[in-house]
């Protein structure tokens, strides 16, 4: 959470203005964060002092009423205007990267598949290189040779070596496994009726195919690999959030169920870490290269001004995880938890060249695409819950 952000939330409490809901997140952040419990007390102490002297700040006459939001934002932004170095901060970063250290359970990911990610790049890469890589980790061989034997490949006897499984799939097809299996099997299960870890993985999944599906069908130059990866990884921050806070996240999913708003909106509304800077900050964690983790952070980000400045691999791969998204979505592939709406920005579309015929044909063979993924989704967990 933003400093700023939590010095609104903080004033909205000290005005008993915030909701339950709130309430929890400030303790939240006072009780993760090293910071935010001296700043509240400097807060509270500056609160009181205001109570005071805000009728005369104001030209008021009466004394001792409580200080509305509107005022307070009023007399910061006056002090801003005053000393522009007034309530900025640079660590942004630093505070979602603590966050994440903060999550008892977040996995690391297996060293397995930074070996085979780069035997993979090679372009004399190998069946038996990947094979050998592959042979030490029991898991991992069992996940590609269930996905195999799988009825999306259709093989009329079963296949029991990785040589042979690696053949018929071709690499492309055993990374997408290999990284989805490692990342989705290190996290438990969360199973409520209106949101699965199953579904959310179905829908990661789903993404990450299609990422990669517009990437190549754009011929946007940027790597394949990284597009899959991207996208498989662009919600991946959610997990985080539950993790941190199991139960004020399934809120925060339940709120946007309830009310078709979109679920980074309500983050923001009831001052939860934003999943897209919790991504980047796991991507970070797991020392995945900086443009996967940027990629992430602003999928939903549709305003180039509003992103900053990045590479053009980094814009082209996030205009693709958000236009691979609201297309999953469509399909109701998966469930990521957010229910706002599913309109297309039209300014992604004409960055990325896409006409109304093309993006229907776009649409259309993202669907076959997506029917045609049942061996890849072999590898997610047995769940109930809501599709």
């Amino acid at each position: 959470m933003k400093q700023d952000e939590f010095q609104t939330l903080s004033l909205r409490l000290l005005n008993n203005e915030a909701s339950p809901q709130e309430l929890q997140r400030h303790e939240l952040i006072c009780n993760t964060e090293s910071w935010a419990l001296d700043e509240f007390k400097q807060l509270r102490e500056t609160h009181s002092l205001l109570i005071d002297t805000l009728p005369q700040l104001t030209g008021r006459t009466e004394k001792g009423n409580p200080i509305s939001t509107t005022d307070l934002d009023r007399l910061v932004t006056e002090v801003k205007r005053q000393h522009p170095l007034a309530g900025m901060t640079s660590a942004d970063d630093e505070i979602y990267e603590s966050l994440v250290t903060k999550i008892k359970n977040l996995p690391t990911l297996p060293v397995v598949l930074t070996e085979i990610h780069s035997a993979l790049r090679k372009e004399d890469a190998n069946v038996l290189d990947v094979e050998e890589l592959m042979s030490g980790d029991k898991s991992l061989t069992t996940t590609v040779l269930r996905v195999a034997n799988s009825a999306h490949f259709g093989l009329p006897k079963r296949v029991f070596s990785l040589n042979q499984a690696i053949s018929i799939m071709g690499f492309e097809e055993v990374q997408q496994i290999v990284l989805a299996a490692s990342i989705i099997s290190s996290f438990g299960k969360i199973s409520e009726r209106f949101f699965t870890l199953g579904n959310f993985w179905r829908h990661s999944i789903g993404v990450g195919l299609a990422t990669n599906h517009i990437g190549k069908a754009l011929n946007t130059g940027v790597d394949e690999r990284t597009l899959y990866t991207c996208g498989l990884l662009h919600d991946i921050g959610k997990v985080g959030n539950l993790l941190l806070d199991t139960r004020g996240y399934l809120e925060i999913i339940q709120k946007s169920a309830d009310s078709g708003v979109s679920l980074e909106q309500i983050e923001k509304e009831e001052v939860f870490p934003e999943h897209t800077r919790m991504g980047e900050a796991i991507c970070h964690r797991w020392q995945l290269p900086e443009h996967i983790g940027k990629a992430v952070r602003f999928h939903h980000e549709t305003d180039l001004n509003r992103r900053g400045s990045l590479t053009d691999e980094v814009q082209v791969a996030a205009d693709c995880i958000y236009l691979g998204n609201q297309l999953v979505r469509d399909q109701q592939f998966g469930n990521s938890g957010n229910n706002g709406p599913r309109t297309l920005d039209p300014e992604v579309l004409q960055r990325l060249g896409l006409l109304e015929i093309q993006l229907e044909e776009l649409r259309t063979s993202t669907q076959e695409m997506l029917e045609a993924a049942h061996g890849l989704l072999d590898i997610l967990p047995q769940e109930e819950g809501a599709a």
